[in-house]
């Protein structure tokens, strides 16, 4: 049985908190892009917090920035691409 490290945790809950705000922004922000932008950043954040009082005991001193960086890329642009993506379907359903 394959044990799962602290890094892939902390970047799968990052990789599915960006697919939630991506498309929560959508729905609460609509066009308003930059109140989106700003409530993904503070829910990166906010996982940034969580993730140091759940795990940060585990880590030693030299890793404490893994807890920052780990999913970053994938957060931002998972985010970016669903905000974006029903964006533009909610611009073209409401066109037909």
């Amino acid at each position: 049985m394959l044990a799962i490290s602290k890094t892939d945790k902390i970047f799968w809950l990052r990789v599915a908190l960006g697919g939630v705000v991506g498309v929560l922004s959508d729905l609460l922000f609509g066009v308003d892009y930059t109140s989106a932008i700003l409530f993904a950043i503070v829910i990166y954040l906010a996982s940034y917090y969580l993730v140091r009082k759940v795990w940060g005991s585990q880590f030693k001193a030299d890793e404490m920035t893994k807890m920052y960086t780990a999913g970053i890329g994938s957060y931002t642009l998972l985010f970016l691409f669903l905000y974006i993506f029903l964006f533009t379907y909610g611009i073209h359903y409401l066109a037909l």
